[in-house]
């Protein structure tokens, strides 16, 4: 009667006589100690026990359950003498012979690796080249289209071969210290030789890292000084609307350039507009420098401040705030276009064959004898005395109903709702005056300062009766060619400009 005990290999359990296990555990022993100068001589000793369980379990009969000493000892002669990885004290025996066919087993070999190394396995399992291996894969892409298939369902299911015993067992060859050592060795080397190669890679491009290094600060201190003269600029400007706000729009009122807040007072719905426009430019801008500043010193200067990140999320947060201010004028100014109102009421009504229009763009003046001949029109548009002119009178030509010719004024406006945009086009006023067939108007009208710009626009609807004739400044403006009749059908216009020329078509 024999005593056992129960030993573990790497999780596995077995039930062992009491002198087999003092001859495995002497084995270890001598193992750890030839191993404790080794590198990675853990992973060793789990190789080596891994590769114990396997042959315990191969020798093991279906009625066997206890590993006897005859079994360890057969075991510990296939792995051979640890004592191989001390250096220079190899075993003068030759090298094992490869296992027998029944313990060559398949993994995919990464060290011969193209994508997955399954080429690489097979051709080691079945020990030819591993260029037959993949034409065959090219060959059944071809002709049988399933290559890629196939060779992705090989690469899920073939393990890989990770520790040195898979490798020596992929090849077929002896799994014992001697092989192991010398796989290892052979592992070794080519990871020295893969660190050789990269480091005079990483050597030979040290130069165009440099050269790129070079490149990259020439275009961040570039890029640095713009943002730093962007911010300046944008300091100025914001200076001078605070505290100058200089008369520059080319839009008189009383005979002076207007400011950008006066002209701003003529757009605005009201006080609050204003302001929250004015606060919105205030903290859009400001923060919009400061983050200029800050990014421009930051790409200048390489420095790391706790101040600088909460300054620029400060910043950007402002500018988000600004921002919301700015477009909830907006909205507020959109929402004062959001309806059209339009008035007309008949201005002259002449019985005649004939009717002529005089345009003209401002008194005329004679002082010391001379006549004035420039009319003082300046950009975009005038103030006075509380009203605002506007240029560009359209005119459009339709067939009158009897023998008389109809001119009427049509007034259209915007405005944030109907009423208000009709009170509005009503406000609009166009000089005329008509004397016996003459009607004398403005090239221009006028409305309220308090209406502000809400897109007034003024047509003059002339009814023309049959065979009548319309002309400004003794040129035929209708009809136009032979085609009257038509032209009336297809009611033609015409066109006052600012300098009281008229155009029409």
């Amino acid at each position: 009667m024999n005593k056992t005990v129960s030993v573990h290999l790497q999780g596995i359990p077995f039930v062992i006589e009491e002198s087999a296990f003092e001859l495995l555990k002497n084995y270890l022993d001598q193992l750890t100690e030839v191993l404790k100068q080794e590198e990675g001589a853990n992973e060793i000793k789990q190789d080596i026990e891994i590769r114990m369980a396997e042959l315990f379990t191969k020798a093991l009969e279906p009625a066997k359950k206890v590993v006897e000493t005859y079994m360890v000892e057969e075991v510990l002669k296939k792995l051979g003498d640890p004592s191989v990885f001390v250096n220079g004290n190899e075993t003068s025996e030759p090298h094992q012979p490869a296992f027998n066919g029944t313990e060559k087993r398949l993994f995919r070999d990464k060290d011969k690796a193209i994508l997955g190394g399954v080429c690489a396995g097979f051709a080691n399992y079945f020990g030819i080249d591993v260029v037959i291996i993949r034409a065959l894969i090219v060959l059944i892409t071809l002709f049988a289209g399933f290559g890629i298939p196939l060779y992705i369902i090989l690469w899920i299911i073939t393990p890989k071969a990770k520790t040195s015993i898979e490798k020596l067992q992929m090849k077929g060859e002896a799994v014992n210290f001697e092989s192991m050592k010398m796989e290892i060795e052979k592992t070794a080397e080519k990871i020295k030789s893969n660190s050789k190669h990269w480091a005079e890679k990483l050597k030979k491009d040290r130069n165009i890292q440099n050269k790129a290094y070079r490149v990259i600060r020439f275009l961040s201190i570039a890029t640095g000084i713009f943002l730093l003269v962007v911010g300046t600029v944008l300091f100025v400007t914001l200076f001078l609307f605070l505290f100058v706000d200089p008369d520059f729009i080319p839009a008189q009122i009383e005979g002076q350039f207007m400011s950008f807040g006066t002209f701003g007072n003529l757009i605005l719905e009201n006080e609050r507009d204003t302001s929250n426009l004015y606060w919105g430019i205030i903290i859009t801008a400001a923060s919009a420098i400061g983050l200029f500043w800050l990014i421009g010193i930051r790409l200048l200067v390489t420095f790391k401040s706790k101040i600088f990140s909460y300054s620029s999320i400060l910043f950007s947060v402002l500018i988000v705030v600004g921002i919301i201010l700015l477009s909830l004028t907006g909205a507020r100014i959109a929402r004062s276009f959001a309806v059209n109102g339009e008035v007309e009421k008949e201005i002259a009504t002449v019985n005649a064959q004939e009717i002529t229009l005089d345009i003209s763009t401002a008194p005329a003046s004679e002082q010391d004898g001379f006549k004035t001949i420039s009319k003082g029109e300046s950009g975009l548009l005038k103030v006075e005395n509380g009203r605002i002119f506007f240029h560009g009178i359209e005119v459009e030509y339709q067939k009158s109903a009897d023998s008389l010719f109809h001119i009427s004024q049509l007034n259209s406006v915007q405005g944030r709702d109907h009423q208000t945009a009709l009170k509005r086009a009503r406000n609009i006023q166009l000089g005329h005056q008509l004397m016996n067939n003459e009607l004398k108007l403005d090239a221009y009208f006028t409305f309220p300062m308090s209406d502000k710009i809400r897109k007034q626009e003024v047509k003059l609807i002339i009814q023309v009766p049959a065979n009548g004739v319309v002309k400004v400044k003794n040129t035929v403006a209708y009809p136009m060619g032979e085609q009257a009749a038509n032209k009336a059908e297809e009611k033609p216009k015409g066109y006052i400009h600012s300098d009281g020329s008229y155009e029409n078509w």
